[in-house]
């Protein structure tokens, strides 16, 4: 389904769970000595409901998301049924590896097309001070675990001012996985922790490797991703002479993709986010509907995602206070609350772990 500005919808991201093993300071500020208890988690079921009526619109690639997607009980058997539905084409997952080891040899057998780890540095005492757990082993475990069993992986790495790139580009080199460094957003601790990601990866990576080949992925299959990049994948990558690897960059801010941007979200607490820097989100299935049967759901659920993919704005703006978002909640009684918020106010608010990066 095409949105508004003519833009394709067919990748939808889905938060199954807001909790984390991990504590990492910029995604969960407020509460760097505990964990990040578990609020919502989405059910198997509701999950295949969603998935299932997104089809219908053309919404083909599907990304499982958290918190940390592997504290889902049943996150196997999710993505098992997931490949099952047709006209579903891939679905990956975003994880920070911790619980990957015990999970790749059955998210192998269940179908996962490719799995994304979050990894900030390979550093021991910096991984534990980023993240508040001395886990990082596990982590590359989990990384090796994934790769033995065949699963396609790539490297996610958040940007702020102390990322080592050049030790995590030749770690992922030795692993032989594509890494992607990208621009931390200014939501909740964003604000004060980005930097310019050309200038930091590439110029680092151009000191040592020397100067990089832009790769023009336009019309070619994109290695680890699930999905073609001419679907409008957010990286540009690059190639330099001595890697077998590509470097991608996300950059948010200083390279705006908004205008290719073929996404829509599922939070944990089932709303429906038709863009990651607004703070317009949708009831995905009200609490208040009762149905008669599944087609009845089914048709619901259509409706609000048709709903979100006509509400998605042309571009995100964040921290431009002169944009005024409207937060609108819309019930099946297409009753409707409208509240202003100023766009830095609303980013700077929200933590990361709420809304499934």
């Amino acid at each position: 389904m095409r949105d508004r500005f003519g833009r394709e919808i067919d990748y939808m991201r889905i938060s199954v769970i807001d909790s984390c093993n991990l504590n990492c300071y910029y995604c969960n500020p407020q509460d760097n000595n505990k964990n990040c208890q578990a609020i919502n988690t989405l059910s198997v079921k509701k999950v295949l409901c969603i998935v299932r009526a997104a089809t219908r619109l053309g919404i083909t690639h599907f990304r499982l998301t958290g918190g940390e997607p592997l504290l889902h009980p049943q996150i196997d058997e999710m993505v098992s049924q997931i490949k099952k539905i047709p006209g579903v084409r891939s679905v990956s997952l975003t994880t920070n590896a911790v619980l990957l080891a015990q999970h790749a040899k059955q998210l192998k057998e269940a179908g996962i097309d490719s799995i994304n780890v979050s990894l900030d540095t390979i550093d021991a005492s910096e991984y534990e001070h980023i993240t508040k757990k001395p886990l990082l082993h596990k982590v590359e475990h989990g990384i090796d675990a994934a790769i033995e069993c065949g699963i396609r992986v790539k490297i996610n790495v958040v940007l702020t001012p102390q990322t080592d790139v050049v030790a995590l580009t030749r770690y992922a080199s030795k692993k032989g996985t594509d890494i992607r460094f990208i621009e931390m957003m200014p939501v909740g601790e964003g604000h004060t922790n980005g930097v310019e990601p050309y200038e930091k990866v590439i110029g680092a990576l151009l000191e040592v490797y020397g100067t990089p080949c832009h790769i023009d992925t336009e019309n070619r299959e994109e290695i680890n991703s699930g999905y073609n990049n001419s679907d409008n994948g957010p990286a540009e990558y690059y190639s330099f002479h001595g890697l077998n690897i590509r470097v991608g960059l996300i950059q948010a801010i200083h390279g705006k993709f908004c205008d290719t941007c073929n996404r829509i979200r599922v939070t944990a607490d089932g709303r429906l986010m038709p863009c990651l820097g607004s703070s317009v989100t949708m009831d995905l299935v009200p609490d208040s509907c009762e149905f008669t049967d599944d087609l009845e759901k089914d048709f619901v659920i259509v409706q609000a995602l048709k709903a979100a993919i006509k509400a998605k704005p042309g571009c995100h703006n964040f921290n431009d206070n002169a944009v005024t978002y409207t937060k609108t909640t819309e019930t099946k009684t297409v009753e409707t609350k409208a509240t202003e918020l100023k766009a830095a106010e609303v980013n700077a608010a929200r933590n990361m772990s709420r809304i499934g990066g």
